[in-house]
């Protein structure tokens, strides 16, 4: 019988690594892809990351894609606010949140990214770390669920087995219980900015909204565009 294929999001952080466990578990064979947009630090160390994961589960169970290259959709789908007038930005949405947009803009890069990928691989299942608690508009039930219509679109499954952990404590339990140490080095993003206060629940909502009329025709846009292209993982890090 032909083995479950899963691809990972992985940032190389904690929630990406027991992401990647969980699917294992579940009995998948799993590709990690790590997305550089350009503008993060230390990405390097993704690999020592994946390299932990293949000595654990062994190399049957987990494969390493390696560094795939978002920053032309970044940019594209970031200018496509960023050419707008801030008035009319305002206007437009009223809610609008720039460090959440910038985060739509780069998560949105890299769905971008995956689909072409699972269509590469021949992968139906995609996975990623969205956890509720850390109050992300991107990891929110709206924005998850446009990016399950997303991939689905393309005959491609989400799932988001970390969606309802509640806190980092058991986060790190449940590597440990799994004999992982739960110490890694994360890339370091230099555009995100962290949060002051919780989204109040027009600001979530406008993300999707932003998304919904914005991003979305430019993603699939850009995923039409793109299919002809040779798709590799870069051995070069911006």
């Amino acid at each position: 019988m032909e083995e479950k294929q899963a691809l990972i999001l992985f940032s190389g952080g904690l929630h990406s690594l027991l992401t990647s466990c969980k699917m294992i578990e579940d009995g998948y064979q799993v590709t990690l892809v790590h997305y550089d947009n350009g503008s993060s630090s230390g990405c390097e160390y993704v690999k020592e990351t994946a390299e932990r994961l293949i000595e654990r589960y062994g190399e049957n169970k987990v494969k390493f894609w390696g560094y795939g290259l978002t920053v032309g959709y970044f940019k594209a789908l970031r200018d496509e606010i960023y050419s707008l007038e801030l008035q009319e930005i305002v206007q437009k949405y009223p809610y609008f949140n720039l460090p959440q947009f910038t985060c739509l803009a780069c998560r949105s890069a890299m769905y971008i990214y995956t689909i072409l990928l699972c269509k590469k691989l021949n992968i139906k299942v995609v996975a990623e770390g969205a956890r509720k608690s850390q109050l992300f508009a991107i990891e929110q039930t709206n924005m998850l669920e446009q990016y399950r219509n997303l991939l689905n679109a393309f005959g491609i499954e989400l799932a988001t087995p970390l969606l309802n952990l509640e806190s980092n404590y058991d986060r790190t339990l449940e590597l440990l219980i799994r004999g992982i140490n739960p110490t890694v080095i994360e890339p370091q993003c230099h555009f995100g900015v962290p949060m002051k206060k919780p989204l109040s629940p027009e600001e979530e909502l406008e993300v999707s909204h932003i998304y919904q009329e914005e991003l979305k025709p430019k993603c699939l846009k850009l995923i039409k565009m793109s299919e002809k292209f040779p798709l590799e993982p870069s051995g070069k890090l911006y």
